[in-house]
Order: C-alpha cells, then structure tokens, then sequence
C-alpha cells in the first residue's frame, strides 16, 4: 500500500473514532415537538415558544410554522417551562414538563381546552369558596350595572349634542338607579344640565344641589347652579355659588370672577363688578370679554363735569384697549371704540395684536 493509500486509510479510522465517541453524547440530549391551535382548532401561526430550563438559568425560543407545529432539539435532561408567546409579544400562557433522553417530549398548546381547564379549576374553587362564589357573583352584576350606565350615559350625551334636553334627561334619570361611588354626582350634574338647558329651572337646581352634595369639592357645579339662579333671577344665590366656585379652584376661577362680575353688574353694583371682572382678567390676562366688561363697569363709575365732559375713573382706558388689543375684531371692538372715544375725545381705530419677535 503506498504512503498516500495508508494516510487516508488512517484519516477515515480517526473519523471513525471521533464519531463512535460523539454518539454517546447525542444519545442524552432530548428534544421538545409539539402542535399549537387557537380555540377553534387552527393553527397558531408564527407563535413563540420560550423555553426555559428550571433551576438554571438557561432560555430558547423557537417559532410555530404555518401548520402551528414547533420542534426544538438538543435540550439536556431538565424540568422546562414552556410559555406561548403571541405574536405582539404577550404571554398566552405556559405549561411545565419534563425532557427525557430519547424520543421527543411532546407538549402541544390548545387554547380552548386551556380555556375549559381554567373554567373547571374556577369552578372547583368556587365550589369549595362561598364567599368567593359571591364576590364573583357581585362582580358580574357590577359589570352589568356599568356596561348599562354606560351604554344610558352615552345615549344621553348624544342627545345633549344634539339639544335634544328633554330626551337627554329621561337617559340620565334612567342612568341614576345604576349609578355607584364617583359616577353618581356625575349623573346627577348631567341632570342638572339636561333640566336647566331645557328652561326646568327647579328641577335643575334640585340636581345641581345634589351633585354638589354628592362632591362639595367641583368648583363646576357651583358655578352652573350659579348660572341656574342667575337665569332664576336669584341674583344672591348666585353670587354665593360663583364665589363658592372661585374658592374651590382660585388658579381656575377667572370663568367663576366673570360669572360674578355679569351678576354684580346687572344687579347695578358696579363697584362689586368691577372688582370680578378685574379679579378675572388677573388670573387669565387673555380673557378679553373680561376686559371688555370690566371697562364698561368702570364706565358705570363715571362723572360728568358742569360742561358735559366725561370723567372716566382710573383703569378705564386700560381696560378697553386691552380688549381692542386682544380682539380688534371682537364682538365688541365697536362699543370699546365708541367708549374710548367718549372718554379720550379721540381713538385708535385699529388695533393689532403685537407680532411675536424671534429669538
């Protein structure tokens, strides 16, 4: 045999050799196989498995195909939990088994006999708890109640869109038996809203004074029921509740200051007008219409001199162009014009709103 001949004779004894001493090693290694479907049976397509070792820290993954089915090899003898994961990447749920050396361990994932073991293991449990049985029970008839509020409640603001308040009120009187803990002086404010949109002034406050009731602390409420009597022609009750408005929510309350301000101010007080609005236009100095207003309650603080001369108090002027300044096209940029041309005997006739400058 030439040189050549017995160097390839002796490479394939090598080969041979390594090979009958790597078998051993493959024989103990196991291997995982299995098939997952959804509740109707298919196959869970393009699913995860990780696989985790227990008792030491070691992880795999390996997807389903498009037949759901999923094989993973080479795992040492071990207790593995196995978790299906969808594919956003949420846990389905997991099972726990036992890879041997050998054939495959097979472990398949079916959603709908998972569902029924979960509902059978939920019953043995509720079986041996009474209490547990009733506090499901409860919860269930929770849900109902909520899925019931729900549905009346966003009937009943579809309605108020579509100013049909009456209808509106009938929804949320229907709502209100179903009604628990926060969601009750929500209902009742809607109520109040629904009657005093449709001009049931008594009704409105009726709600309104419950809502209040229900939550002392929403600054809205007292502001609305202050709206209902303002309409009532209950000038003191109203101020009461748009003060009571302001205290509850100062860094809000420039609404609540103006609210105040229109009382005072139809009721003639000009004094106690003026100090809302200017109240008002301190908390939010874009608040035009609380400028606007402001200068006509300073206007009604005015004197006349023997020849007929306006003599306007102070802040006056400043009030009215900073509403022609906020809205030089406002609603009442006339008024404020003629106004200012009655106190100042001449006027700026255009206003511009000042271009921001650039940093």
């Amino acid at each position: 045999m030439s040189l050549s001949g017995l160097r390839k004779v002796m490479g394939l004894a090598v080969v041979l050799m390594l090979l009958a001493g790597a078998s051993p090693v493959f024989a103990q290694l196991g291997s995982l196989t299995g098939v997952c479907k959804d509740e109707n049976g298919n196959p869970l397509v393009g699913y995860k498995l990780r696989i985790e070792r227990q008792n030491v820290k070691w992880k795999s993954e390996v997807k389903t195909s498009k037949k759901g089915e999923y094989t993973h090899i080479g795992l040492a003898p071990a207790d593995y939990k196995v978790t299906l994961v969808d594919p956003s990447g949420r846990d389905v749920f997991f099972l726990g088994t036992h890879v041997g050396i050998g054939d495959p361990t097979e472990l398949n994932f079916d959603l709908a006999k998972e569902r029924a073991r979960a509902q059978d293991d939920q019953a043995r449990q509720l079986a041996a708890n009474p209490e547990l049985q009733k506090q499901k029970d409860e919860a269930e008839k929770d849900v109902k109640q909520f899925t019931g509020l729900k549905g009346l409640y966003e009937q009943g603001e579809v309605l108020l869109g579509e100013k049909k308040y009456v209808e509106a009120a009938v929804m949320f009187e229907q709502a209100l038996p179903l009604a628990k803990g926060t969601n009750i002086p929500v209902i009742l404010a809607k109520l109040g809203e629904s009657y005093h949109k449709s001009r049931q002034y008594d009704r409105a406050v009726e709600y309104y004074r419950k809502a209040s009731e229900a939550n002392p602390a929403n600054p809205d409420v007292h502001n609305n029921l202050g709206n209902v009597y303002a309409e009532m022609g209950k000038s003191a009750e109203a101020l009461a509740e748009f003060q009571k408005a302001a205290e509850l929510n100062p860094a809000g309350a420039a609404r609540y200051y103006f609210n105040l301000g229109a009382v005072s101010y139809n009721m003639g007080k000009m004094d106690d007008a003026a100090n809302a609005f200017k109240k008002a236009t301190e908390i939010d100095a874009k608040y035009a219409d609380a400028f606007f207003w402001l200068g006509q309650a300073f206007m009604g603080k005015a004197t006349m001199t023997p020849d007929g001369k306006v003599v306007a108090v102070p802040g006056t002027v400043e009030a009215l162009e900073n509403y022609l300044k906020l809205e030089p096209n406002g609603k009442n940029a006339a008024t404020a014009q003629a106004l200012l041309q009655t106190v100042q005997g001449q006027i700026q006739t255009v206003y511009k709103s000042e271009k921001k400058k650039k940093k």
